[in-house]
């Protein structure tokens, strides 16, 4: 399993502390996880066999950093990773992976995270935003909030993937 550094969208460093510690009652961030959409104002990106198209399995903070586990696929085949974010100088959260990253954690409750990820890669930037669900499918409701979050950074609805029904290397859950 190859260990990356990861950059998907999670939070600005009091965005580590603002993952988990705004109130005692605040969902966690900490748990298996779903990719419920991806978003892009670069869409080949988050098209199949884009560098962006991945798949969350499961996130944990230990020790001021942010780790995940994700798939994505490679000649045809599905691929498991890691990835760990670490705050930044400017308060936000960095990782590279197909480039630098810095991102933040946009929306969260007790099923859904959304991030928004800045994405440099050879002088060009990259706007990309994960809509994350504690099952495979979301309401609507939160998959309009995404929308508008993403609409807030540039990325148009056309320019949004509903990955509900689609093939998300479920086999190596």
């Amino acid at each position: 399993m190859k260990f990356l550094m990861l950059t998907v969208g999670l939070a600005p460093v009091c965005g580590l502390q603002a993952l988990n510690n705004n109130a005692e009652d605040s969902p966690k961030v900490t748990g298996k996880w779903f990719t419920v959409a991806l978003a892009s104002n670069v869409t080949s990106k988050i098209e199949e066999g884009g560098s962006l198209q991945i798949f969350v399995k499961s996130l944990w903070e230990h020790d001021g950093l942010l780790s995940a586990v994700f798939f994505k696929r490679q000649n045809g085949k599905c691929i498991q990773f890691s990835v760990t974010a670490s705050p930044g100088e400017d308060g936000q959260m960095h990782v590279p992976y197909d480039g630098e990253n810095a991102f933040s954690l946009e929306s969260r409750d007790s099923e859904h995270l959304i991030f928004i990820v800045y994405n440099t890669k050879d002088g060009e930037v990259t706007v990309w935003g994960e809509l994350y669900g504690q099952t495979p499918n979301l309401s609507d409701e939160i998959k309009k909030k995404f929308e508008e979050v993403c609409e807030r950074f540039g990325i148009r609805k056309d320019q949004i993937r509903d990955l509900s029904n689609d093939d998300r290397c479920e086999e190596l859950r």
